[in-house]
């Protein structure tokens, strides 16, 4: 792992100009065991009151799905992460990227050549914000994407601090 520091100006509804520290070069893998391994030893009645806590409303079977569903509609968290974990998740992003020739730890997005970095977030602080941001559309995430929200928070999973950012200019990394 090292630590990196760069800044970007982020996509999506604002694009704020932020500094961020990054973790990179870290073993993703291992992180999804540990994190498959935390949500295996979270009890059926555990995880059952973490989401009644949160004001949640649903059914066993919607646990369970949230959970180990396979059903593609109401995938679980531990059937995601063991799909990464083998290299079998149907919806993984890799294969739209391939290696920065230059920088091992930049991957460039095969469809528009824009250069992205993928590590684990250690902090953000905007340098410029967005005066004219796009107002965020309302979500209406069934209840399974709901449950799966609520579990991954209220356990700290690691692999939730996983960010990926377009880079802007990246002969701020040469020496890296």
């Amino acid at each position: 792992m090292k630590l990196i520091e760069f800044t970007t100006t982020k996509t999506g509804n604002s694009k704020d100009q932020v500094k961020v520290q990054m973790l990179i070069q870290v073993n993703y893998k291992e992180l999804l065991a540990k994190d498959i391994e935390r949500l295996k030893t979270l009890s059926f009645p555990d995880a059952k009151q973490i989401c009644q806590d949160k004001g949640l409303t649903f059914t066993d079977q919607d646990l369970q799905d949230a959970m180990y569903g396979t059903a593609p509609s109401r995938k679980g968290l531990v059937t995601g992460m063991e799909q990464s974990l083998n290299g079998s998740n149907p919806d993984s992003t890799e294969s739209l990227y391939t290696k920065h020739p230059q920088y091992n730890f930049i991957k460039v997005k095969t469809s528009n050549n824009e250069n992205y970095i993928t590590g684990l977030i250690v902090s953000e602080t905007i340098l410029v914000k967005d005066q004219n941001p796009e107002p965020y559309k309302a979500t209406n995430s069934g209840i399974v994407v709901q449950i799966k929200n609520t579990i991954k928070k209220a356990l700290s999973l690691e692999t939730e601090k996983f960010r990926t950012y377009r880079i802007d200019n990246l002969t701020q990394f040469e020496g890296v």
